[in-house]
């Protein structure tokens, strides 16, 4: 069966690439790239391309598509909360046990009121969460300027050159230990600012775990990160490449 892919053209873009996304297949290609040579690198590329397709789609037919409605699920540090949505006079949402609790004003549109309530519990708990974790946090040569929680789309977080961190509130999805380890990871960048060798042995100092956590940032982040998932399935498939 043949392959089904979209194709973006850059004039930035020196070489074909492929890019599995979605549960779709991406081929980021430079502005000249003819599509008999497109489909010429799709070809030698299907084995590939066909596996990790399987994989991303196979996540997806596990996970329903985020509705905000009364008894769906969300996840605090992987643990499952049940949401519980109602309406009154007032927004207003809590954590009672296991419970997610959301009050709507009534004529609040529910998607996008209810989206909004939990954004901002999740920045605010995970907000919390750093400043336990930085109070403490005893190595002071990879000590942050400031941190906080802000609404990324790509990326689970972010260093910049002056110190400060920024995360995704949409990390706090994750396990609490993957979610250590990419704090401890834009840390080390306080340090080194790249991905080399000497940057992932000062992964590997604090965070010992750090392989299979990036593994899993690997597979789940299609969905996590997503607003139409905002959750991942416990199946575990492994997919890497380039």
């Amino acid at each position: 069966m043949s392959l089904i892919y979209k194709i973006n053209r850059s004039p930035r873009r020196r070489h074909i690439a492929l890019k599995v996304s979605g549960g779709e297949l991406y081929v980021l290609a430079p502005a000249d790239a003819s599509n008999d040579t497109i489909a010429a690198v799709v070809q030698a590329k299907a084995a590939w391309a066909r596996k990790h397709l399987e994989s991303q789609q196979a996540q997806l037919r596990h996970l329903p598509l985020r509705q905000w409605q009364t008894g769906e699920q969300i996840r605090w540090l992987g643990q499952p909360l049940t949401l519980v949505i109602a309406r009154g006079t007032r927004k207003r949402i809590e954590r009672v046990g296991s419970e997610l609790q959301l009050t709507l004003a009534a004529r609040s549109p529910l998607p996008t009121t209810a989206h909004q309530l939990v954004r901002g519990w999740y920045q605010a708990q995970a907000q919390q969460w750093l400043d336990d974790f930085f109070q403490h946090w005893q190595v002071a040569e990879l000590t942050p300027r400031t941190w906080s929680v802000g609404d990324f789309s790509s990326k689970w977080g972010h260093c910049t050159r002056s110190g400060a961190l920024r995360f995704s509130w949409k990390l706090w999805l994750a396990p609490s230990w993957v979610v250590r380890n990419v704090v401890i990871h834009e840390l080390c960048h306080l340090q080194e600012f790249n991905h080399s060798a000497a940057f992932w042995q000062l992964v590997a100092r604090y965070s010992a775990d750090y392989q299979a956590a990036e593994q899993w940032l690997r597979q789940h982040g299609m969905t996590v990160l997503s607003n139409q998932y905002l959750d991942y399935c416990e199946v575990e498939e492994s997919f890497t490449g380039k």
